[in-house]
């Protein structure tokens, strides 16, 4: 029995021990603290402190292909409320019937958002929600795999400007009998629209949970909407290629309440309007708007998506976001980098230091082709602490050689 226990004891040390001291290491450095890929645009702001160590760390490294300013505090950041940053962001899209699309933001606590949104054609809606770092879509994108999929890799804080899909003419004039043609048969096709819409909507329990207004058939005056809210570009609108079933509407926007239920903040819908060819119809006049004020830091998604089975939507927008900052001092012993692609902190030992990095902006920015970036970070490790592995398995190799 004594010698059982002395094998078992033996093989243990010279087997066991060793592959766990081999493979912890490797671990530690190419998994747990390897390096991590951050996706952001541009005025973001956000704490690094993923696959960072203070033991297992001994520099901080941050590499970008755009330049950033980066922060290194010895406590965590304060919100200023001062210093707030004006980003207004102008999108215009074209959505088929049962597509969406979407934008996403990182939020500080204390953000506003005030959204002018309108539509050409009735069916047009937005969801708000609060979701995660990469947003959930539920199989609601999977519908259509015959293009390219412009959502993937939709990360972080991304906002990713897009084109008009299709091309919007001017208006001739009215002695020409072809464009009397055009204008009659549009207008048939914006009657047939909002009878077949309002007749799906009258018999789907979905009336009851979004807010729809309602088209009559005489024009009624514009109104403000105020919502005042205590609260990546992604979609499938470009990946369309018609041959989903008409029926389909009331499946398709029962998925988008079921996939995020319960992280909501506004389901509404909102007039259309046959002067909404481009976001310089919102920039004259009154029009819809919605404000949020964000009450918790996180990630806020909206999404458009159509329920038009006649005729692709041309939705447009403009975003005034003002987004609070952090506020930091060199005076309080932090090191800093300003206006650099690659930046690099000793991590003392045992400490509690964080890093904020922020992407530089224009005041005002109101469009980029290629707005997003891609920030990597990675932890230098610290070989005073990984050499003790090796040893220790010497140790255990030469303490087994006296047994």
């Amino acid at each position: 029995m004594h010698g059982i226990k002395r094998v078992c004891i033996f093989c243990m040390l010279t087997t066991l021990l060793p592959s766990i001291l081999i493979v912890l290491p490797l671990y530690l450095r190419h998994s747990k603290y390897a390096d991590v890929v951050y996706s952001l645009a541009e005025s973001d702001i956000v704490e690094i402190k993923e696959g960072i160590s203070s033991i297992f760390c001994e520099q901080h490294v941050l590499r970008m292909n755009t330049s950033f300013h980066a922060v290194q505090l010895s406590h965590s950041p304060e919100i200023s409320k001062k210093r707030r940053k004006h980003i207004r962001l102008k999108k215009s899209m074209t959505l088929p019937d049962d597509t969406l699309e979407y934008w996403g933001f990182f939020l500080l606590k204390g953000a506003t958002v005030a959204l002018k949104v309108c539509s050409r054609f009735d069916g047009s809606r937005i969801l708000v929600v609060k979701g995660e770092r990469n947003l959930k879509t539920c199989g609601l994108q999977d519908h259509n795999k015959n293009k390219p999929n412009l959502a993937n890799n939709l990360g972080t804080v991304s906002v990713t400007f897009e084109t008009v899909a299709e091309e919007v003419h001017d208006e001739k004039p009215k002695s020409e009998s072809s464009d009397e043609e055009a204008k009659l048969e549009e207008m048939e096709r914006l009657k047939a629209a909002a009878e077949q819409f309002i007749k799906n909507h009258q018999k789907s329990s979905l009336a009851e949970t979004i807010l729809t207004l309602k088209s009559n058939h005489t024009p009624r005056r514009r109104r403000d909407l105020v919502l005042d809210r205590k609260i990546n570009h992604g979609g499938t609108a470009l990946n369309y290629t018609g041959d989903e079933p008409s029926d389909s509407v009331s499946s398709f926007e029962t998925g988008l309440l079921e996939c995020y239920d319960g992280q909501i903040l506004l389901a509404q819908s909102f007039p259309p309007s046959s002067q909404c060819h481009n976001v310089k119809f919102l920039e004259n006049g009154t029009h819809m708007i919605m404000r949020h004020d964000t009450t918790a830091d996180g990630y806020y998604y909206y999404i458009f998506y159509s329920d038009n089975d006649l005729v692709s939507n041309d939705i447009n927008a403009i975003f005034d976001i003002q987004k609070p900052t952090f506020q930091y001092s060199r005076r309080e012993g932090s090191r800093d980098c300003v206006n650099t692609t690659t930046c690099v902190f000793p991590i003392r030992f045992f400490s509690d230091e964080t890093v904020i990095v922020e992407v530089p902006t224009r005041d005002g920015i109101e469009h980029e082709d290629d707005d997003y970036t891609t920030l990597v970070s990675t932890c230098k490790p610290r070989m005073a602490v990984y050499v003790i592995f090796p040893i220790t398995i010497l140790l255990l190799l030469v303490t087994c050689s006296f047994m």
